[in-house]
């Protein structure tokens, strides 16, 4: 049996509570199959008592979009009115999650949230509103209608895990639909990609196959190629790690 050819299985984590708000989403699952893999739907909303092991059978875990981290896990204002979608009980099953594929060498694509989530569950801070705490000339958030079409320009470090995935350095055009962003990073994460105005667009945890990224890759594939080359180089490692785990025959 020619196991290369298979295709590997990446979960992606979201939260049923959010779709009809997420309507763009469907595109994420079209990104994967046209990027090489089957992609699973692991609902966050409801409690995964075995989340940790279904992590563990996976090829690759997406951590996706979605509402905003609890401010309590990083010591912001757990009463701010700029505040959209907490949701408490999707972050702690996506930090069993999470920890999981980080312990299991899972290859891990965190997505605009996802980031912020990792940078958090990692010990970071996130800026809770970025118009209001750090404005710049750089459009964030121009509306999810536009999600369709890249809106500013990213730098991408040369030598990272990042690049590599990609297959290329330097300027690319990216999405934008965030109105939080990176502060503080995290122990052990490195800034591998940023905005104009410097913002963290990207990070990679050190000595692990995880790369985050701001923008929603999953979403500008059928339009923007660096996106789609992100998750082709991301489904070509989960590939990697799902033929090792197979046995011949």
């Amino acid at each position: 049996m020619n196991h290369h050819l298979d295709r590997p299985v990446i979960g992606i984590t979201y939260s049923s509570k959010d779709l009809e708000e997420f309507g763009l989403w469907r595109h994420m699952f079209h990104g994967f199959v046209a990027a090489g893999a089957t992609p699973v739907g692991i609902d966050c909303a409801v409690d995964q008592p075995l989340i940790a092991s279904v992590v563990g059978r996976l090829d690759g875990l997406v951590v996706g979009g979605g509402g905003d981290v609890d401010p309590a896990r990083y010591g912001g204002a757990v009463a701010d009115e700029l505040l959209w979608g907490v949701n408490p009980s999707r972050d702690a099953i996506e930090e069993v999650a999470l920890q999981a594929a980080i312990d299991g060498t899972v290859p891990v694509l965190a997505i605009c949230r996802g980031m912020q989530f990792v940078n958090v569950a990692l010990g970071g801070t996130l800026h809770a509103d970025l118009a209001r705490d750090r404005p710049s000339e750089v459009v964030h958030r121009p509306g999810k209608e536009l999600l369709d079409r890249s809106c500013h320009g990213v730098d991408v470090e040369a030598d990272t895990l990042l690049s590599a995935w990609m297959g290329r350095q330097g300027r690319i055009a990216v999405n934008s639909e965030h109105h939080q962003g990176l502060d503080v990073l995290a122990p052990g994460l490195r800034a591998v990609a940023h905005s104009p105005d410097g913002l963290v667009e990207a990070v990679e945890l050190r000595g692990r196959l995880l790369v985050g990224v701001q923008w929603h890759p999953e979403i500008l594939w059928s339009t923007e190629q660096s996106s789609l080359d992100l998750l082709t180089g991301f489904v070509r490692v989960s590939s990697m790690r799902s033929s090792l785990n197979r046995s011949p025959g």
